[in-house]
């Protein structure tokens, strides 16, 4: 109960499709239970550090799971803290910090596409039609949340590109079914300039897709992914929190 209250409501995590995998809350549940449930404000705000890098990271989704999973609870029962758990992470995948480059050629199962949605939702990046903030759990099947190719599919296939360039997550926007539909395969240099006119550039910038016309253009398009890469994880990395817990490792 304290693991799900914890991601529920801390973190906003209010769905298991939002983890990487399962394992997380078994870890915070005997957090929680070790600790007595009661935690400092500094051992909160590590614990929900953890989760979320662990998580983009995609802790125990590589290799072994069980065995990273015996890894944290063994920390945790010899007196281990959060800070211990945080260094198996970093010891696990080196660094904890997200660069552009670890975005390329990520699709929709990619654990960064998860903290994509949480970091956007954080913002109230809405929906282009309803103004819907984007929700999973929107009742009624229009507003159901869908990914949306903001470059259309098609119209990258007869361009030639690769499919794991036409499903890039940095290609991806989330918006409702219905508002997927009206847009369908419309060229972006067409439909974008038309959304900006009703909604503004607000609309853009909670999802990160970069303003500038000229990377709406189908020529562009692996620019227009370079420019967004850039953005997007400029976003993660302050949604995740490493200037807080860099700071406080350091005093």
């Amino acid at each position: 109960n304290f693991a799900m209250n914890f991601l529920r409501s801390n973190i906003g995590i209010d769905s298991p499709a939002l983890l990487s995998s399962p394992f997380i809350i078994v870890t915070v549940a005997y957090f929680g239970h070790k600790k007595d449930y009661d935690l400092s404000p500094s051992e909160e705000r590590q614990l929900r550090y953890w989760i979320l890098v662990a998580n983009a990271k995609a802790r125990y989704s590589r290799g072994s799971s069980e065995t990273f999973l015996d890894q944290d609870l063994a920390t945790l029962r010899k007196g281990g803290d959060i800070g211990s758990l945080i260094n198996l992470l970093r010891t696990q995948v080196g660094r904890l910090t997200i660069l552009p480059d670890d975005l390329e050629n990520r699709n929709s199962r990619s654990a960064y596409f998860k903290t994509m949605f949480l970091a956007f939702r954080q913002d109230n990046a809405m929906d282009w039609r309803d103004q819907l903030i984007i929700s999973i759990k929107h009742a009624g099947p229009q507003h159901s949340l869908q990914f949306h190719h903001i470059f259309p599919q098609d119209l990258l296939k007869k361009a030639n590109q690769p499919q794991m360039l036409i499903h890039d997550i940095c290609n991806l926007a989330f918006i409702s079914g219905t508002t997927n539909k009206k847009i369908s395969n419309k060229d972006p240099a067409a439909y974008l300039p038309e959304l900006v006119k009703k909604i503004g550039t607000e609309a853009l910038d909670k999802q990160c897709i970069p303003n500038d016309a000229k990377l709406w253009k189908m020529e562009n398009y692996t620019e227009f992914l370079k420019a967004r890469r850039a953005q997007v994880a400029a976003r993660l990395n302050n949604f995740l929190g490493h200037e807080y817990v860099e700071k406080n490792a350091a005093a």
